[in-house]
């Protein structure tokens, strides 16, 4: 199975990425599609499902508009199991997902892709979406197992150098165009924010020219401009037409993050950090960081400031393994 995963990864690389990619701009789809599929190789596929038993399970993958890798790697991981996978792609933009279904298709693999919200009679569903979403698939597959992930956020900690910082912070904010519950809602700093934020600035300028920013939401336009009114009245505000970065004081944080658009916090000490995010303490998924060694409790992945958006392959996927005990030996 592992071959023919492999085989279907490579076929669906050599697409066009762009069209796949819900809206990114070409230099970004590109970007995103490589360092997705770049996760995934024999030796990470075989780590994955070392002591697992999920042969011949009926699983069904509840794929949410936003990142559009995010699908790829479940898939992959449970094809190579030896389950039978039916992909409900997103129906605002099911491109990805058609491309994946049918590139594992070609190869022999069994998996079906439709974005008919019936979800059939599966032994397992994955999904991923908001907490309604959630709680409408549970009691639709009353006999299924569940791993459903609802409304998750991620923020980052900057405690060192600004002008590193600042362009690892970019990374992290311009891929996907700051879409997805990796992208980091804010960065609250330990130092100075209005260094950080300059620093920031020149990277989100810089990153534009290689990874431009792609199409944007015409909703998201009343929130961009709310924020950024905000942030000049009350703050510092570095901006175009297609970025901004801002700093605001720590009591207007916002668990929301919007595309291309940066919101940084001064703050005194971690802990008033932990403060701030204690209302959501259930909803946290990735802090980025230049700071491991800081006590952070709440987030389920810890990852280096420039990679909260690439995550390592296999992993715990907001606190449980990809595959759970559904797919344990002896299940």
């Amino acid at each position: 199975m592992i071959d023919s995963v492999l085989q279907g990864l490579t076929q669906l690389r050599a697409q066009s990425a762009a069209p796949l990619s819900q809206g990114l701009s070409p230099a970004n789809a590109r970007r995103c599609l490589n360092s997705a599929i770049d996760a995934i190789h024999k030796d990470s596929l075989k780590a994955a499902l070392a002591g697992t038993n999920a042969q011949s399970k009926r699983v069904t993958l509840v794929v949410a508009y936003g990142v559009f890798t995010s699908p790829i790697e479940w898939v992959c991981l449970l094809l190579a199991a030896g389950c039978a996978v039916h992909l409900k792609a997103p129906s605002r933009d099911p491109a990805l997902c058609v491309a994946l279904g049918e590139a594992m298709a070609a190869q022999g693999l069994p998996i079906t892709v439709s974005t008919n919200r019936d979800l059939g009679a599966p032994d397992h569903v994955i999904a991923m979406g908001d907490d309604p979403t959630m709680a409408e698939i549970q009691a639709q597959t009353p006999h299924a197992t569940h791993a459903l992930y609802g409304h998750r956020f991620s923020v980052a900690l900057v405690t060192r150098t600004p002008q590193h910082a600042g362009s690892l912070v970019a990374q992290d904010a311009t891929r996907y165009d700051g879409r997805g519950c990796m992208a980091p809602t804010a960065v609250f700093t330990t130092g100075d924010p209005l260094a950080l934020s300059g620093a920031i600035a020149r990277a989100m300028a810089a990153a534009e020219q290689h990874f431009p920013r792609g199409e944007v939401d015409p909703a998201l336009g009343p929130l961009w401009r709310s924020r950024l009114g905000l942030a000049r009245v009350l703050g510092t505000v570095h901006t175009t037409e297609k970025w901004a970065v801002g700093v605001l004081p720590i009591a207007h944080f916002q668990p929301l993050s919007l595309p291309r658009m940066v919101i940084v916090h001064g703050i005194q000490s971690v802990s008033e950090m932990e403060r701030t995010l204690a209302p959501w303490q259930h909803q946290l998924s990735t802090l980025g960081t230049d700071s491991p060694t800081a006590p952070l409790p709440g987030f389920h992945r810890i990852a280096p400031l420039g990679q909260m958006q690439t995550p390592p392959f296999p992993r715990d996927h907001d606190g449980r393994p990809m595959l759970g005990e559904w797919a344990s030996v002896g299940i």
